[in-house]
């Protein structure tokens, strides 16, 4: 079972278990010829006006050291992606303590969708970057990105037939998943109303319980009971062949 993650806005800068970085860092990376888009990447950046600079990393202010770490993309320490990213769903998630066997698990299991990587695993060690969601620079666009990639990604996929699909809908929509594929996506329900922005935090935690009871199966996660989170029903979308399984956050 693959599970799919969306990355954060946020990201750490710097980090303890850092490692030094190495030349063709990306060279096994699921994306073919990363080379050229971190070029042009580097290019845009060591050329760009401060408001090209702000548009692209969705800011009102630079900081500088900041911007010193991207345009050295080739030079700055690389990170585990899961540990790179510091939103609402990694911080639930908690990476950092979790058992061993569970930082495995999601080490082997979980893809994350980054906007100028493409298809990450999550122990892929990246540098510091920034491209705000659905922001392009030069000639790069992320979902064009994705659809020239779709083949491949699916090739990959094809090693597992079931995915958790724990992505937000820019994301979903970069590489919609074809219906040879059992699909499940969680819907989070509370107050008798549909969780939006904080769904992003029960993602983690599903994440998290699946990593520490070792979920392999979708049938499986029908029968993980998770505190705090209580199914209410599983249905079918027959148009999307998608499963939709619906949480209650309980107190």
């Amino acid at each position: 079972m693959w599970i799919l993650f969306s990355p954060s806005e946020k990201k750490r800068t710097s980090h303890s278990q850092e490692i030094q970085s190495k030349k063709g860092f990306y060279k096994d990376f699921l994306t073919p010829n990363l080379k050229e888009v971190l070029d042009s990447y580097h290019a845009f950046l060591t050329s760009a006006s401060d408001e090209e600079l702000k548009r692209l990393l969705g800011v009102k202010k630079l900081n500088i050291d900041e911007i010193a770490l991207l345009q050295n993309i080739f030079k700055t320490p690389l990170l585990k992606a899961i540990l790179r990213y510091d939103g609402v769903a990694f911080r639930a998630l908690d990476y950092e303590n979790l058992p061993l066997n569970s930082q495995e698990y999601i080490d082997r299991q979980v893809l994350i969708f980054s906007n100028l990587f493409g298809l990450l695993r999550a122990n892929c060690c990246i540098p510091y970057y920034d491209v705000k969601q659905g922001i392009g620079f030069l000639e790069f666009e992320s979902k064009k990105f994705y659809a020239s990639y779709k083949e491949k990604y699916f090739q990959f996929l094809d090693k597992e037939k079931e995915i958790l699909d724990l992505r937000a809908g820019f994301y979903q929509q970069c590489l919609p998943i074809p219906p040879k594929f059992l699909v499940y996506e969680p819907i989070f329900i509370k107050n008798q109303k549909k969780v939006s922005h904080y769904a992003k935090y029960y993602r983690g935690i599903l994440l998290k319980e699946c990593a520490n009871k070792n979920v392999k199966t979708l049938s499986e996660l029908e029968n993980l009971l998770i505190e705090g989170l209580k199914i209410l029903d599983i249905k079918r979308d027959i148009t999307t062949s998608k499963v939709f399984i619906y949480y209650e956050v309980t107190p």
